[in-house]
């Protein structure tokens, strides 16, 4: 039978409304029909009768199932939509090669080294300073040992276009042998004390030593090496020239200052000879004037070795 509602409004000629509850009061609706005939009107009513009751069914099903979780009821008489059931769904299956990167994932973490060209693991990858430039630890290795060889204090990037990177000596302790280590670090010390160092004059010593520049190297010249003990110059910084002068010692020619040629000189000194300014050649005075005549036929003073002609016999130069 057709609601009175119903009816006025189909004599208005109003659209007809038809309200459809809902367990969720969100998803009520609200359908306006244009149709006047009480027959579809009945017909439509049916069908949503229909659908509301097989939806009761389902929650009722739903509530009543061991599987489903409990739920309790709420004020009005309504009962809510049960929980889904998410049992299995949003997991996935552990096995036993979890955390264990894929090939695909292994390669990806490769690079190429820029000097043997071949792919390298991401572990093996050597960081030089201040530059992109990508090496493997063995390549950079083999590159500061010969560096190292070369009494190289400071290593720069193997490319040779890179101007910017340089090896860190920190980085390549594990890389390069214990000793060209050591090297490294003793070349690098040398390059910041600058000045400052200098060797023991004994080749079978050579120690390194540093001096406090404190303004007395110019008053010291005896010195004592304090690794091998002997005695050196600290001026010339050359093995103790024991009476020669610094200034004479430095006049004299690289083949004579050997330990036997610094020997003799010290004699030549004690007995007073002279030296020839044209051969060299030390002679001895036995007596007559200043002026003497060596065999290789130089006259020249006995007392301050200046030249002189053969028909003078004094000397402008220390006027005797």
């Amino acid at each position: 039978m057709e609601p009175p509602a119903a009816a006025a409004a189909a004599a208005d000629g109003a659209l007809l409304p038809i309200y459809i509850s809902s367990d969720d009061e969100d998803e009520g609706r609200i359908l306006f029909l244009d149709s006047y005939s009480t027959e579809e009107i009945q017909i439509q009513e049916a069908l949503l009768l229909s659908l509301h009751s097989s939806r009761a069914a389902d929650t009722a099903h739903s509530s009543a199932s061991p599987s489903g979780p409990s739920v309790a009821s709420t004020s009005g008489g309504r009962e809510p939509s049960p929980l889904p059931d998410r049992k299995g769904k949003g997991k996935r299956k552990l096995s036993s090669e979890e955390g264990v990167p894929s090939e695909s994932t292994r390669k990806r973490r490769r690079f190429r080294c820029s000097i043997c060209m071949e792919k390298v693991q991401a572990s093996e990858r050597f960081a030089v300073s201040f530059c992109a430039h990508a090496f493997c630890n063995g390549c950079i290795g083999r590159y500061v040992a010969a560096k190292v060889s070369e009494n190289a204090a400071v290593i720069g990037c193997p490319d040779p276009e890179c101007e910017e990177g340089f090896v860190e000596i920190d980085t390549c302790r594990d890389i390069i042998p214990p000793e060209l280590f050591d090297r490294w670090s003793v070349s690098l010390c040398e390059l910041a004390l600058g000045e400052k160092k200098y060797y023991c004059p004994f080749k079978d010593c050579s120690a390194l030593l540093i001096h406090d520049n404190d303004g007395t190297e110019k008053k010291i010249r005896e010195t004592e090496c304090p690794h091998c003990h002997r005695m050196f110059c600290a001026r010339c910084r050359v093995p103790w020239h024991d009476g020669i002068k610094c200034k004479e010692f430095r006049k004299m020619g690289d083949d004579e200052k050997g330990e036997e040629d610094l020997m003799f000189k010290k004699l030549a000194g004690k007995q007073k000879w002279q030296r020839c300014p044209n051969c060299k050649m030390f002679v001895s005075r036995i007596g007559g004037c200043l002026q003497i005549k060596c065999r290789c036929k130089q006259y020249f003073c006995y007392h301050c070795a200046a030249p002189l002609k053969k028909d003078r016999h004094y000397c402008n130069n220390c006027r005797r």
